[in-house]
């Protein structure tokens, strides 16, 4: 998110990102991906070890995954429940939109189109710093609710070949039988071209590091994807009657994610702005996460005073952030204006870390201003939509030729041909 030429008075101002690393990762993927294409399984093995320290058996046992279930404990195992419970509710509600619809354009003239999921779709959950539980119900669910038939789920192992134990007994919540222990770029190209045992999938969701983002855009078009994830952002649009307590945390917690995360505050009052960062400011030093935090908001948090509501909801249009906090008195009227988000929270006590793992919403959402041209995922995602057209004798007929004249306006003959062969007086 940049806080260049806007009319915001910044109090705090984020450092511009920087892409010096983005050719050496750039090189990096394409090299692994090269390597694969060339060697398949071979190459995955190699890179494995050489990154992660582990070179197989990657196939993960259905079984190891009920093994961590039986041992996970009983509060987690429970609030995974809840929000396998809410996530899916929501994306089935989606469903429900995606209606196959037919008309009658003309006399004879029929079209439709239909929604069919993809066959095949592979989920990537992140391990490293976090190993993100949540993102193994926020990309399932919605393949599972769209009807794909079958769901292969990667994620990074440790030094001893094992995903997390929780991410595992998420998977087997979700009754998900096909786990991968491999991350990073070799598994988004095992996943994209297969790999010895490893089947080629249709499509490809889930968030990673910037190598599993570089690789999962350098694939776009061998298989689809979600979109490209930078690093994690958060608008907070406040008014004098939010609760500053509430904002520093929020601003916090998208902080903790990453030391490039971007987390930024824009209030109409510069009261309520000092307030935040002096609370901010106390709670730092007292959280685990606090060196990830305090980089990632010394480099890249904000704070800015906005003359009006309307200047900050140009801003906010402006950058299209990921996640738009509007802690508004009336944010549904704001919401209104607001036209490029990956998800909006509304009012003062909807934070996006409760779309994050629990209220049924999907976390997986577009960054860096694509919100401007792209959705988060959902149901819709792992589906495509399939038009057809049912003409009659008479409705060819009638249409033959006007098609004919712009077919031949082209210079397309056979074009013309075929249509002409439809026509009342031909074959």
């Amino acid at each position: 998110m940049s806080t260049e030429k806007s009319s915001i008075r910044w109090l705090k101002e984020s450092e511009p990102a920087l892409d010096s690393a983005k050719t050496d990762i750039e090189r990096a993927v394409a090299e692994i991906a090269r390597d694969v294409r060339l060697r398949g399984a071979d190459a995955v093995r190699e890179h494995s070890r050489r990154l992660d320290g582990f070179d197989g058996p990657f196939g993960t046992p259905y079984e190891a995954a009920l093994s961590a279930l039986d041992a996970l404990d009983t509060g987690v195992k429970l609030a995974i429940e809840e929000s396998i419970r809410n996530v899916r509710r929501f994306h089935s509600l989606e469903k429900e939109t995606l209606l196959d619809r037919e008309w009658e354009l003309s006399l004879g003239v029929r079209a439709g189109f239909r929604y069919v999921p993809v066959d095949s779709a592979a989920v990537y959950i992140p391990g490293g710093r976090y190993p993100l539980v949540s993102s193994a119900v926020m990309c399932v669910v919605p393949a599972q609710e769209a009807g794909v038939r079958r769901i292969a789920a990667f994620s990074p192992p440790g030094r001893d070949g094992k995903i997390d134990a929780t991410v595992l007994a998420a998977l087997a919540l979700l009754d998900i039988r096909e786990i991968w222990a491999i991350g990073g770029a070799q598994a988004i190209a095992a996943a994209a071209l297969g790999a010895g045992e490893i089947g080629k999938v249709d499509f490809i969701a889930g968030p990673g590091n910037a190598y599993v983002a570089e690789a999962k855009r350098s694939f776009f078009g061998t298989v689809g994807i979600d979109g490209v994830a930078g690093p994690s952002e958060v608008l907070i649009l406040a008014d004098e009657r939010a609760n500053f307590k509430y904002a520093a945390r929020d601003l916090l917690a998208q902080s903790e994610h990453d030391p490039m995360a971007r987390a930024c505050l824009v209030t109409t009052s510069e009261a309520f702005a000092r307030d935040t960062m002096n609370e901010l400011a106390s709670l730092l030093p007292r959280l685990s996460t606090t060196e990830t935090a305090g980089k990632s908001w010394a480099r890249n948090g904000a704070v800015g005073i906005a003359g009006s509501l309307d200047d900050a909801i140009d801003y906010a249009n402006s950058i299209a952030p990921e996640h738009l906090q509007l802690a508004l008195a009336n944010p549904r009227g704001a919401l209104e204006n607001c036209r490029a988000y990956g998800a909006a929270f509304l009012g003062y006590s909807s934070s996006e870390v409760f779309g994050d793992y629990i209220a049924g919403t999907n976390h997986t959402l577009p960054t860096a201003g694509r919100s401007k041209f792209s959705s988060g995922l959902w149901t819709g995602s792992f589906m495509r939509i399939m038009t057809h057209l049912d003409l009659s004798p008479d409705g060819a007929s009638r249409m033959s030729g006007p098609g004919e004249t712009l077919a031949r306006t082209e210079g397309l003959d056979a074009h013309a041909d075929a249509l002409r062969a439809r026509g009342r007086t031909s074959l």
